[in-house]
């Protein structure tokens, strides 16, 4: 899966690059991924999605022996995406370089125990004394933190509406005792746990953000008429379990057996809806059975209104052809020069067990022609993050691209 020569996009005063390397020495995939990510002159920023299956320390000094000084983010990823399909094991190092962009890096850790702090720490000074017609704050949260909404909170707190959000985050892999791998962060020198890093970025061309899930609201909009964070306890004052199941027709099973609950429900999640976007919930396996609440990961506020949601293998990979133009789109009409994926782990877990094989190759070979050439890479999130407009901007089982113009 490794690129002979990279991928590299240019105007006048910005380029952006992309180096993805399957070696199985960290060290020497850090190297090589970040060697063929630089393929311009003034380097401001490496995004780095490096396998949860590789030891970081090794990879992020194989970057930084060929980046030495150039500022760095990333983050441990269940699965990578790029050019040649999705793979597991890789390295993928995105490169913005050149004067049209100017960066600032920051980190917070304890994001776990204090996620709201954490937001607020890591966009606190974000573009203090930085100029530039377009702002964008990418960022990386951390998969294992349950009120990840929070993060983002914390950074609109700092930032307000001017600043679009992009990113995802971190992923893991289950391990041989069915517990999940340690997330982990890189920022500039150092590798960190239980984090969030973000790279705030302004630039002489655009950004474009776009998301789309693929699924389609079933029947009418629902009152959350009691909740409490992400457990939903009555929806239009009725037991949310039973209202959830019996809107969207589900087996008699479900009601009663966890695992038919779980195999019913994740592909079926809630949708939010804000007064100016929607966000999608994942629904977990802790639903109460015997009182009849949810769980969802993310905020369901209490008065708000839900959309019960369906899907099918199609919808899920057709997802692509609307993400990507809506990201283009939203350059205003200027050339981009590349893209950056977030894609959700649950959408790649679907799509690999559908009725008629695995189809997550077909997904990514959607991404790669409708980069049309163009330098992209991604990996599959724990959650995704999008906001243009709006208070918030965390999503799941959803796909965001971020078109760097």
């Amino acid at each position: 899966m490794d690129n002979d020569f990279g991928q590299y996009a240019a105007q006048s005063t910005r380029w952006f690059g992309v180096g993805i390397s399957s070696e199985t020495d960290p060290h020497r995939a850090g190297a090589v991924a970040a060697t063929r990510a630089l393929t311009g002159p003034d380097p401001r920023l490496l995004v780095v999605f490096c396998s949860i299956r590789l030891d970081p320390y090794p990879v992020l000094a194989g970057i930084k022996e060929v980046a030495a000084g150039v500022p760095l983010i990333g983050c441990s990823s269940g699965a990578e995406i790029g050019v040649d399909g999705p793979g597991a094991g890789l390295v993928g190092v995105a490169a913005f370089g050149g004067s049209g962009f100017t960066v600032r890096t920051s980190a917070a850790t304890g994001t776990r125990v204090a996620p709201h702090e954490g937001g607020v720490a890591v966009a606190r000074s974000a573009f203090a004394g930085m100029d530039g017609p377009n702002q964008l704050m990418l960022l990386l949260t951390d998969g294992l933190v349950e009120d990840q909404d929070d993060i983002i909170d914390g950074v609109y707190e700092m930032l307000g509406a001017g600043v679009a959000l992009a990113g995802g985050a971190a992923g893991t892999a289950l391990l041989a005792d069915g517990a999940n791998a340690n997330t982990f962060h890189m920022y500039d020198g150092e590798v960190l746990t239980d984090a969030v890093v973000g790279a705030a970025i302004t630039s002489d061309g655009p950004f474009g953000v776009a998301m789309r899930h693929g699924f389609r609201e079933v029947g009418e909009p629902m009152v959350v008429t009691r909740s409490r964070k992400g457990r939903v306890y009555t929806l239009d004052n009725r037991p949310a379990l039973h209202a959830y199941l019996d809107r969207l027709g589900a087996p008699a099973e479900a009601y009663h057996d966890r695992e038919a609950f779980v195999a019913f429900s994740r592909l079926r999640p809630l949708c939010v809806l804000r007064r100016a976007t929607e966000e999608v919930r994942f629904i977990t396996d802790h639903a109460d059975l015997a009182d009849g609440s949810l769980v969802c990961v993310g905020d369901v506020p209490e008065g708000g209104v839900v959309w019960p949601l369906d899907s099918d293998a199609d919808s899920t990979v057709e997802a692509v052809d609307r993400a990507w133009p809506a990201a283009v789109e939203a350059l205003g009409g200027r050339p981009a020069l590349g893209f950056l994926a977030f894609d959700c782990g649950i959408r790649q877990d679907i799509l690999s067990r559908t009725p008629t094989g695995d189809r997550v190759a077909e997904e990514v070979s959607r991404m790669v022609r409708q980069a049309d050439n163009l330098p992209f890479v991604g990996f599959y999130t724990w959650g995704e993050i999008a906001r243009t407009r709006g208070v918030n901007g965390l999503h799941h089982q959803s796909l965001v691209v971020l078109a760097v113009g």
